[in-house]
């Protein structure tokens, strides 16, 4: 089970961090996401994130060869029309 909380407070999120570090060792997992900083793909990022990202790229449900004709048909239908 995930939750995401977003914490506006640096105060309260420095607390709640203390009180989730408590559960570390019962299974609580915590990852600090923050939205505004671009994340830093490090090799050790990469390696722990590794299932996650690959799931998240959309390349997976598209067909390349299906892509390369509809952009071959939308090139041949514009060259005839010029």
């Amino acid at each position: 089970m995930k939750i995401i909380i977003n914490v506006l407070n640096e105060e309260i999120l420095d607390k709640l961090l203390w009180l989730l570090k408590h559960f570390e060792k019962d299974g609580v997992e915590i990852i600090e996401k923050k939205e505004n900083k671009e994340t830093e793909w490090t090799d050790e990022y990469i390696e722990k994130h590794w299932k996650e990202l690959g799931m998240n790229t959309n390349s997976s449900n598209l067909d390349d060869d299906e892509r390369l004709y509809e952009a071959a048909g939308e090139y041949i239908y514009r060259r005839k029309k010029i």
